[in-house]
């Protein structure tokens, strides 16, 4: 007999939709942590904020396996809450980043994400030939693994989307490429992402724009691809959209949070008390977290 209640979505059970909510809210915990940081000169470094990426990263990345790589768009750390990393650690890597070690530099290194983060590296290009090259491993060795690569709107040409794309289909490597959306989410991001689309289908990849603050949406296409790939298929890319929000707030796309909140509230997943407590626990781990 199911365990799926009779009011509850068979595809995403509520426990997986109230997982999804946390994990986007402790990502957003984390993120604001390190910029406060940053105001407060305790770390030199420039982190990229992942505000607003809450849904792409969490719901593409939140089912990834043993052994499943990520390759990041940025240097940063907030992944690293999903690929098993301790909030102290994170932190502590904050810290210890120095100024030294440029955002341009070849590779960089956040040593609490390792094991499960590939390097990151300011050569989009090679980066992603990078995790290719993990993802024809994973095949080579027979490997259920999969690699999820995420890479932002318009830091690749469409030649060299092309010339990789083209490349993963012919060796049908295990390999989710995921575009963050750059811009306010205008006509043009839209129509932008139709082409990218297309040109990943003319290369003989899925191309699946979705709603970059959609949770729901973003957790199915990724169910549908990693089960693909668990079996044997090749590389998909998915396009995260930013559409604009309705009113002037932080920025000017809608914010997934707020999006998750209203459609977990809409279906009485849980309560608003509980949607409002959904930090605490981490938000208590910074306040305990040592950063040297």
């Amino acid at each position: 007999m199911s365990e799926t209640k009779p009011h509850e979505n068979p595809l995403i059970p509520n426990k997986k939709l109230r997982q999804l909510f946390v994990a986007m809210v402790e990502m957003r915990v984390l993120d604001e942590r390190i910029a406060v940081l940053q105001r407060e000169g305790k770390t030199p470094r420039r982190l990229d904020s992942t505000w607003g990426e809450e849904a792409c990263r969490v719901s593409m990345a939140i089912d990834l396996a043993p052994g499943d790589l990520v390759s990041d768009a940025q240097v940063g750390v907030t992944m690293g809450l999903l690929t098993g990393a301790k909030v102290g650690a994170l932190l502590q890597d904050v810290a210890t980043l120095t100024s030294s070690a440029k955002r341009r530099e070849a590779a960089v290194v956040v040593s609490s994400g390792m094991g499960r983060q590939l390097p990151w590296i300011a050569n989009v290009g090679d980066r992603l030939r990078m995790a290719m090259g993990a993802a024809l491993s994973f095949k080579t060795l027979k490997r259920a693994n999969i690699v999820v690569a995420y890479v932002r709107e318009g830091e690749v040409s469409n030649g060299t989307w092309r010339q990789l794309l083209g490349l993963a289909s012919k060796l049908e490597l295990p390999i989710i490429f995921v575009v963050l959306a750059r811009g306010l989410g205008k006509k043009k991001k839209r129509n932008g992402a139709r082409i990218l689309c297309e040109t990943a289908r003319s290369c003989g990849v899925p191309g699946i724009p979705v709603d970059a603050g959609d949770a729901v949406a973003l957790y199915r296409v990724a169910q549908e691809s990693l089960g693909r790939m668990r079996g044997g298929d090749g590389p998909v890319l998915v396009e995260c959209v930013a559409f604009p929000a309705k009113e002037k707030r932080r920025k000017a796309v809608v914010d997934p949070i707020v999006q998750m909140r209203g459609f977990l509230l809409g279906r009485k997943v849980c309560s608003a008390a509980w949607l409002d407590r959904a930090g605490d626990a981490l938000t208590s781990e910074i306040a305990q977290a040592q950063v040297v």
